[in-house]
């Protein structure tokens, strides 16, 4: 008998009828890097969108996120042998490849809105309420901290910086903001990408850290790069530092 990969068991029944019976069934799914080739390569990219699978008391919840992370809108989940129900809407789970599972609408309450037809161990396929499918793959977490220097040095001279540790974001272009306001401090915002670009470019895979502020979203000021394998990503720019360490990895 063939043993399921650990993210299909969010398709299986439980007791609880809605808890998954391994956490890595749950997490965070984007679709940046689709979004940012499809713009690098002139075509119309889909719009951002972001969706995170969490539990939630004894159940399980479905939120749409921004590029923060904050929550633009939260539905429960069931999950039964052979569907998955978001809100009202009932999609029936549908055999697809051996390592994928597929959806299809099953009831009322589906209509004009964005829904997953495809999950698999990289990513989710969502179909959008205009038609068009969108691919987002699967997020790492991780945990960062970030410093800012002060406008104003302190009494003694010395530089002042705001400083903020516990940070939580992902690999998926997951984004952080420190400073602005009364902080003080100028605002800083980072940017965490797990890239793999396509062919027949030689860049090779890389987790990059971006730097930008918030007069432009969409030109960094700075980024830096390591390999896809390392656990931590940092950046110093000497009016702000930041680091950034894979959820697990120490």
């Amino acid at each position: 008998m063939k043993r399921l990969a650990p993210w299909m068991l969010l398709c299986l029944p439980s007791p609880a009828f809605a808890q998954p019976l391994d956490p890595l069934a749950l997490g965070t799914y984007t679709n940046e890097e689709q979004v940012y080739f499809d713009g690098e390569a002139g075509r119309t990219p889909p719009p951002w969108t972001g969706v995170t699978i969490a539990g939630q008391g004894d159940g399980l919840v479905w939120q749409g996120i921004d590029r923060f992370g904050a929550v633009l809108a939260s539905e429960p989940l069931r999950v039964t042998a052979g569907a998955w129900t978001i809100g009202t809407c009932t999609l029936a789970i549908e055999p697809a490849d051996s390592d994928a599972i597929g959806f299809a609408p099953a009831g009322t309450g589906c209509a004009g809105r964005a829904l997953p037809v495809r999950l698999d161990a990289q990513g989710m396929t969502l179909r959008l309420a205009d038609g068009r499918e969108t691919r987002l793959l699967r997020a790492r977490p991780f945990t960062c901290w970030m410093t800012v220097k002060r406008d104003a040095p302190k009494p003694d001279g010395s530089e002042d910086w705001l400083f903020q540790a516990g940070m939580k974001t992902h690999d998926q272009g997951g984004r952080l903001r420190l400073g602005g306001g009364d902080t003080g401090a100028p605002e800083a915002i980072i940017r965490i990408r797990n890239v793999v670009w396509p062919p027949p470019t030689r860049n090779r895979p890389s987790i990059v850290l971006y730097v930008f502020t918030p007069d432009d979203m969409d030109r960094s000021v700075a980024y830096g790069w390591a390999d896809p394998a390392a656990v931590r990503v940092g950046i110093n720019q000497r009016w702000m530092q930041a680091s950034c360490t894979l959820d697990g990895a120490e």
